[in-house]
């Protein structure tokens, strides 16, 4: 099934529509030429020319991937062929958008789920410092707060930070911390953190995360990748994370119909 309908059925009370990419946070465009519909995207930048602009201010050197396709792709004409073409290419990305317009709504639909006792079959968490790095909606930062001592949630999209810290203060969760950051930049002092947690965050810039990673996480220390995929998915990362130098160990196997994967190391 196509991403985008996988996307259409999860959330079919969303309406999305062109403007809802001025939402997008710079980071996210960055990486807009691995996820878009070619040539759907292209008719939604013909067809708005606004988007476009926004697009190149936020962030300049995707201009050089954005002025491709408009060359490439002429502008199409019917107006039912225009409207048909931006919906699948916001479909196409819904999530990133989903991510800004409305975290409330992935929190609760989101198909990735964790117990606690996946992860503490890992590690302790007792008296321990955690950080949850991309951590979206905060579900494993929440998740382990009630066992570590001090959480870190951080997350580089500004709603998903606002509704992490709206529902810290509403569940009176005292040792959550919520920070702005990504994994290739983790806003934390060198060997600061007992355990590191990513729950289907890793990869982006893959060999910098795990550089960073290993600058925050105590000798000792443990670094856990949480990975919640469908059956017939493989993580494209599974070579460079149980290969030297990383010599992750991982864990795999089966529930609820989703194949599950932890990748896990203790820091010399």
């Amino acid at each position: 099934m196509p991403y985008s309908q996988k996307l259409r059925e999860l959330f079919p009370e969303i309406t999305l529509q062109a403007e809802d990419l001025l939402l997008l946070e710079t980071f996210q465009i960055k990486y807009l030429p691995d996820r878009v519909a070619v040539k759907e995207f292209a008719a939604l930048l013909h067809a708005h020319p606004l988007i476009h602009r926004f697009l190149l201010l936020k962030y300049p050197p995707a201009g050089i991937f954005l002025n491709k396709l408009l060359e490439e792709h002429a502008p199409n004409t019917g107006e039912d062929l225009i409207n048909e073409y931006c919906q699948e290419a916001l479909w196409e990305i819904a999530d990133l958008i989903i991510y800004n317009k409305h975290p409330e709504l992935y929190d609760q639909k989101t198909r990735i789920h964790w117990e606690i006792g996946e992860i503490t079959s890992i590690t302790s968490l007792d008296g321990k410092t955690v950080a949850d790095v991309g951590a979206g909606s905060g579900r494993i930062a929440f998740l382990v707060a009630p066992f570590a001592r001090t959480v870190f949630a951080v997350e580089p999209i500004n709603s998903f930070r606002s509704f992490m810290k709206e529902k810290a203060a509403n569940q009176q969760t005292r040792n959550l911390f919520v920070m702005d950051g990504t994994l290739d930049s983790i806003p934390l002092p060198e060997d600061s953190l007992d355990v590191l947690i990513t729950s289907n965050a890793i990869g982006w810039n893959l060999n910098e995360e795990l550089k960073e990673i290993e600058r925050v996480v105590k000798p000792g220390g443990t670094a856990l990748h949480l990975i919640s995929a469908d059956v017939e998915q493989e993580n494209p990362f599974h070579e460079i994370l149980t290969s030297a130098p990383w010599n992750y160990r991982f864990d795999r196997y089966m529930t609820e119909q989703r194949m599950k994967i932890k990748y896990h190391k203790k820091l010399p």
